[in-house]
Formats: structure tokens, sequence, C-alpha cells
């Protein structure tokens, strides 16, 4: 019988520990085993789409690099020119093609937009939550693999990531699917603990997704999930050939290497890396042959040994940290389920150091603890620090942590209770942090959001209710409590919190507004300012003006000539100006000391004038 199969009822013979967990054997009815299946994707769906459609429409695009890749697409978009990405008439050389496809197919589907640059990565969330859904069913249950499904939509950072117009949901969607697809055609069947070798169509099928992968971001796309499955294959046939053979034969070096070179072998010939190579490259290598012919060389050259030769070997636009930074990154992304992270870690190690676990769940649970210890020593090594780069570790860690939590909640006593307690208190103070962080931002340049300090009161309230739940021993209602108010936690967050928040991204009403000034659409420039940023919302092409004497003639050429430039760099030119040209405009980024002002020519409307007369130094506020 084969490790894999369905699991057709809410039976205990696939759970955690089959010594501990008793739940009875009967069969249930195909009728009932059906609508629970129902229950349980409707369930899932409805969560899923609360969450990403929420505030999925309105918030500006105002990071750095959703308006860049949204620029790069509605280049593509109007140039026809799908092989070399550009913005602004710039080489883009950071990141491959494959998220400006998507987002420039949304674009000529439903029109160049906020929804539709942040669909792709909506649309990948959904396919991964339900790919952790059906996976956690396969290895544990239902009910595991409906908790874990929440787990992964209701956590933050995924919450952020799903709302933003950037790759790493699409590479988190492929990686996830490339090392399930292997570990189910490698898992060892029950009888005699062999791995199994995996079909031709599957290693093509396997080796397609990571070209794919390759094309979202480039090697780590294919290095990384095949370097977790090949770990893990090499531990399971390790563990075989140690069983087989004698105490007498595993003593001395020799004998210890020898049968680690034969798990080797075997664990290649059973992962056939070989096909999967040979598809990886026939997908992606053409468009990388093609923008490296197209732009002579300096695309290729630029993203392998700029951005990722040179962001693993030293710290890259400042994104830097120590050791741990990724861990620590991994318990804030991964909140509120990050409070349960260390004990999910330390009870599934523990179990399988002392091989306390059935034979079913002890590969499925050694993968899951080598995907996370894999991808996250390989980014704390890297010198170059962001909390996205161990993003593909987010479905991994909520497998783990609803399957002990699932375990927990069928023992008739809390196990470990110290270290329960501390992960529910650690929720509430987590609300408590969130709502001091954002006080302490409205001060720093995030203005008018104080109000969104109100977020942080839901975990507390959860943690209250999820604290008196285990004050009565029971743990399946603290699961639940705690489920609930994760949802609902994180779809406030990207909801009316990020819609309050993101009011302060100022930029849009700047490019509105200088088309208005404009009589229609304006032509700008911009100067120590993100020229993709006001390309997007200017819909063409911006000029960067390099000298105050470019600028002055800039903005002589025409009435509809504007120029958008930090305050703090206005005296470079503003001795240089003509009477008649004037700040028309100043708005606050966010986060920032200084006001974004809008250079040009004020139109001689009523409007106009009444506001110029208002603000005697000639700004329109």
């Amino acid at each position: 019988m084969r490790l894999m199969i369905y699991i057709p009822t809410l039976s205990a013979t696939n759970t955690l520990d089959s010594r501990i967990l008793t739940m009875p054997h009967e069969t249930r009815s195909t009728t009932n085993t059906m609508s629970l299946a129902r229950a349980t994707w409707l369930i899932l769906g409805l969560s899923t789409l609360v969450i990403l459609a929420t505030n999925l429409l309105s918030p500006p695009l105002w990071d750095e690099d959703e308006t860049r890749f949204a620029a790069i697409a509605q280049t593509m978009l109007n140039t026809g020119d799908w092989i070399v990405p550009t913005y602004n008439q710039t080489l883009a050389v950071d990141k491959p093609v494959l998220m400006h496809w998507c987002i420039a197919v949304a674009f000529a589907l439903f029109g160049t937009s906020e929804f539709a640059a942040r669909l792709p990565a909506a649309l990948a969330t959904i396919v991964t939550a339900l790919v952790i859904l059906r996976t956690a069913a396969r290895w544990f249950d239902i009910q595991t693999g409906l908790l874990a499904a929440i787990a992964f939509i209701s956590c933050v950072l995924i919450g952020i990531e799903s709302h933003a117009a950037t790759p790493d949901a699409i590479l988190v969607m492929l990686t996830t699917l490339t090392t399930i697809l292997v570990a189910d055609g490698l898992l060892p069947s029950t009888s005699n603990g062999t791995l199994t070798r995996m079909s031709t169509p599957r290693a093509i099928g396997i080796g397609s997704l990571c070209g794919l992968a390759v094309l979202c971001k480039g090697p780590v796309g294919y290095a990384g999930p095949l370097g977790v499955a090949g770990v893990w294959a090499m531990w399971i046939a390790c563990e075989e050939h140690f069983q087989r053979v004698s105490s007498g034969e595993r003593q001395g070096l020799f004998s210890i290497a020898r049968i680690v070179a034969k798990s080797a072998v075997q664990s290649l010939i059973c992962i056939r890396p070989i096909v999967i190579t040979l598809a990886m490259l026939a997908v992606a290598v053409p468009w990388y042959l093609a923008v490296h012919v197209r732009t002579f060389g300096e695309w290729t050259s630029g993203f392998f040994l700029v951005h990722n030769v040179g962001r693993f070997a030293a710290p890259m636009e400042n994104h830097n940290g120590g050791p741990f930074f990724q861990s620590i990154a991994l318990l804030i992304g991964f909140y509120p389920w990050s409070c349960f992270l260390p004990l999910a870690l330390g009870t599934t190690a523990w179990k399988l150091w002392k091989n306390t676990t059935s034979r079913e769940t002890r590969a499925p649970l050694g993968l899951l603890m080598l995907w996370i210890v894999i991808w996250l020593l390989t980014f704390s090594l890297a010198a170059t620090k962001l909390a996205n780069y161990v993003l593909p570790v987010y479905p991994a860690a909520a497998l783990l942590v609803a399957a002990i939590g699932v375990e927990a909640s069928r023992r008739e006593r809390w196990p470990h209770p110290r270290w329960m307690i501390a992960g529910i208190v650690s929720f509430g103070l987590g609300g408590i942090a969130l709502a001091t962080g954002i006080l302490v931002a409205s001060r720093l340049g995030l203005s008018g959001a104080e109000a969104a300090a109100l977020i942080g009161v839901i975990p507390i309230v959860g943690a209250a209710m999820c604290l008196r739940a285990a004050h009565k021993n029971d743990p399946l209602a603290a699961i639940h409590c705690f489920a609930v108010t994760s949802l609902i936690f994180l779809a406030v967050l990207v909801g009316p919190g990020a819609w309050y928040v993101g009011r302060s991204n100022t930029l849009p009403s700047l490019i509105s507004d200088a088309h208005r000034l404009a009589g229609g659409r304006a032509r700008l420039a911009s100067y120590q300012e993100n020229a993709h940023s006001v390309a997007f919302y200017a819909g063409s092409h911006v000029a960067q003006p390099d000298s105050p004497e470019a600028i002055v003639a800039f903005l002589e050429s025409g009435s509809d000539a504007f120029l958008v430039i930090p305050e703090n760099y206005f005296d470079e030119i503003s001795q240089r100006l003509p009477e008649e040209i004037k700040i028309v405009k100043r708005v606050r980024p966010i986060f920032r000391k200084q006001d974004s002002l809008l250079i040009g020519r004020a139109r001689r409307d009523p409007e106009n004038l009444e506001q110029i007369g208002a603000n005697p130094g000639g700004v329109i506020r």
C-alpha cells in the first residue's frame, strides 16, 4: 500500500501518532464524506475570497517594486515587445519575465489598473491554499488540511504579498507544487520503506514547473525545491539502508560513508534529475537566450552577476541583517500562527529523533522539517536580507503547525500546556505590538493612521477567548477560536486597515492634478524621484533631466510640462525658474520628512486662481 492515499473518513488511521489518537475506525457513508469535502472546500473558498477580495481594488500601488513591475507590464502591452523588460526606456534586470507577462495579460483582459496588477498574486495564493488543503488531506486528514490552508492565507506576510503586484506569491505557488509533486512521486511504500522511482511524465511535469519558477525569479526556483527534495530523499534512503544492515556494519567512517554514498545514488536514481533538468531548460532557456541576444548580454550579466551572485555575496540597497534576521522575519511574517511554530518544530524534531511517529507520517513530517530548515538556512547565509526571501517556507510552516494543532485537539488534555499558554499569550502580545507600531509609524510619517491601531485589539480579544477555552481544557475550541480570530484579523488588516494607511500614498493624486492643470495629458519629468512610479500613473514616458539647466529647459518647453521633485532639492533650481513657473502642488509622501512638489505653469482658471490666492507663495495645496 502506498503512503499517498486519499483519506475518505475522519478516522485517526493516518494521524501523527496512532498510539495516542484513538478515534474510531468506523466506515462512513460516501454521502457523508462528499458532504464533508464540499463543506471543507466551501469554508476554505469563502475564507480565501473574503481575505483576497478585501481591498484588492482600491489602494494605489505604493511599493517601489509594485509600480516598477506594473510599468514594465504596461510597456510590454503598449509596445508589443514581450521579450525585453523595460520601464520608462530603462532596462529592468532585477527579475525575469513571468511576473511581467502575468500582469500584462491581466491588463489586456481587465484594463490597466491596480486590481489587474495585483490579480496574478491573488490567484497564485488561492492555488497554493488549495494545494495545501489537498496535500494535508492526503498526508494527514481533512481537518489538518483545512487548518493548514487557513493558517497559510491568514498569516501577515502572505496577506500582504497576495495583495501585491510582485512575483513572490507566484514563486511560492510554483515551489510548493514542485516540492509536493516530487514528494508524492518518491514517498516510500509502507511495507518496506523503499523510495519509489519517479515516472517520466511526472518528472517532465516537475521540470516544467521548475522552468516557470526560473522564469519567475531565477535559479532559486529550480535549486530551492529540488534541494529540499534531494536531501529529504537521501534521508529516507539512509534510514532504509541503516535499518537493513547489522550494527557491526554501521561502525567506522568508511562503512557509514559507503551507506551514505549508496543512499545518495539511490535518491538520484529515484528523483531523475536529468529528466527534470532537461524539462526545466526547455521551458526557461528560450526566453533567457532571446533576452540575452536582444540586449547583447546586458540583461544576463545584470541579473545573474549583480542580482544573484552579488546579492548573495554582499548586502544590496541597505538590506542587511544578522544571522537570525530570517528567523525573526519568519516569526513576524507568519504571525499569528508563528506563535505556535517553535512548539511545532520542537515537537516534530523530538518525534523524528525518538522515532515515535507512525511510518505513514514520518516521511511527510521529515519533509516539512527539511523544507523549513533548508530554505531558512540558505537565505540566512546570504548577505542581502529581505523577509520575502523565505516566503517559500510558509506552506511548510502552515502544514506543520496544523498537523501538531490537530493532534493536540484530539488529546484528552493539552500537550505541553506551558508552551500552549505561551503561544496564546504571544498572540495577544502581537496585537499590542502591532498597535504600538502603528502609533509610532503615525509619528514618523504615516499621517492619519492612528485609528488603524485598533486592529491590534482583535488578537488581544482572540487571545483572551483562547485562554478561556484552554482553562476549560477544550483544545478543539481553542483552535477554532484561534483560526477564526486569525481570519478576522487578516481580513481587517489587508482590508480597512490597508485602505486607511493607503490614503498616505499621494503620488496618484499628484499625477492626476498635473493632467488637470495641463488641460489634458501632461508631459512629466522627475528629478530625484522614482521615475517608474511616476511613469506608471502618468501612462507615458517620464523625462529625467540630470541638471538644473536641463530641468529649466524642460519646463520652458510648453505649458503642459510639469516636474515632480522632492522639496529638499527645490533650492537647486528655484533661482533659475522663470516667474510664470511655480510650485503648483505639494503633497507629503509616506514616511517622508519633506513634501513632493509639482512644478509647472498653473492654468488661469477660477479654481486655480482661488487656490493660488489662498497660498501667497503660489502653492496649490
